[in-house]
């Protein structure tokens, strides 16, 4: 486990995929990753966030990459909120008397890892991988890259409030996107050329949550896409930086896990349709960027719009990028 920007790069990688958070919703991440591999597209590390960890441990795990995207399709197909949230009112009312850490307990979330990862530690992974937490007393935000994978991402998706802290090396550890939305500084690694950003998104339905955990979640996407702009905007590594254009108008709740399915179609949709645009661009700007040096922002799907701005313009306005590209 390492503070910000202290992983160990890995020895020669060129891309890496960064997966965010965003319970339910990280269904979309399957159909991007799907998208990426037709277009060739197979990264040497994965840092993911919550459910982004979840996905990440699970492409990273052994067997070919495309296996691992068809399992993982197949596992978000069959899975429910039952599968990581458990209503227990016992639960709630000692939660709400300080007895417990968190509304729901996190052993279905860790069954559910521990059934269908297919590995338990991150030396059997057979991709590099980065999982991000955050430590609850400092607020620092970390990376967890050795020792249990199951453990890793439980700490990574503990939901502040919903799902219990995880302790681990004496820290107490939170929902990684608490410290970082996007978790770039992790993966702007040396020996990396291309970072691909993939977003889970938030719900941009007309009509609000009503359950007491959609509208917590809902709350925490819409906090954590602000966060992302924000990141995304600040960025200033030094390798080129690709963020896939979120899902919008998007009318399911991040605590709804039975839309999986047309989640991942609408986004292999999309996302195939900016990497075309993006490989377009890339060719005609060539290898360094848009302004002919290393590290800019190499974001594309609006055009003429100057890099930066496409990016926080693909993140800020989803709807209006998706459009243009359908």
């Amino acid at each position: 486990m390492v503070p910000n920007g202290g992983s160990t790069p890995p020895a020669h990688p060129a891309t890496a995929v960064v997966l965010t958070g965003g319970g339910s919703l990280g269904a979309v991440q399957v159909g991007m990753i799907a998208a990426l591999h037709e277009h060739g597209v197979e990264p040497d590390l994965l840092v993911g966030t919550s459910v982004g960890a979840m996905n990440a441990a699970y492409l990273a795990g052994p067997g070919r990459w495309s296996d691992r995207i068809e399992e993982l399709e197949r596992l978000w197909g069959g899975m429910r909120r039952h599968d990581v949230f458990v209503l227990d009112p016992r639960r709630w009312v000692r939660a709400a008397t300080g007895a417990e850490p968190s509304l729901f307990s996190g052993a279905p979330l860790q069954r559910l890892l521990s059934t269908n990862l297919g590995y338990s530690a991150f030396d059997h992974a057979q991709r590099r991988l980065a999982v991000t937490a955050t430590d609850l007393v400092t607020g620092q935000p970390l990376v967890i890259d050795s020792g249990s994978v199951v453990d890793a991402i439980a700490a990574s998706a503990a939901v502040p409030g919903l799902l219990p802290p995880v302790e681990r090396d004496g820290r107490t550890l939170v929902d990684g996107s608490v410290g970082h939305a996007g978790s770039l500084a992790f993966a702007d690694q040396p020996g990396i050329d291309d970072i691909y950003l993939l977003p889970a998104g938030y719900p941009c339905a007309a009509v609000p949550p009503t359950s007491a955990l959609a509208v917590a979640l809902t709350a925490l996407t819409l906090l954590l896409h602000r966060q992302l702009i924000a990141e995304v905007e600040a960025y200033a590594g030094r390798a080129r930086l690709h963020v896939a254009p979120p899902l919008c108008p998007l009318a399911v709740s991040p605590a709804d896990f039975g839309q999986a399915d047309a989640l991942i179609e609408r986004a292999h949709e999309t996302t195939g349709h900016w990497l075309d645009d993006d490989d377009a661009q890339a060719r005609a700007l060539g290898d360094r960027g848009a302004d002919g040096q290393g590290g800019v922002l190499a974001v594309h799907g609006i055009h003429g719009a100057e890099p930066a701005h496409v990016a926080q313009s693909a993140l800020a306005e989803p709807a209006r990028t998706e459009g243009i590209l359908t």
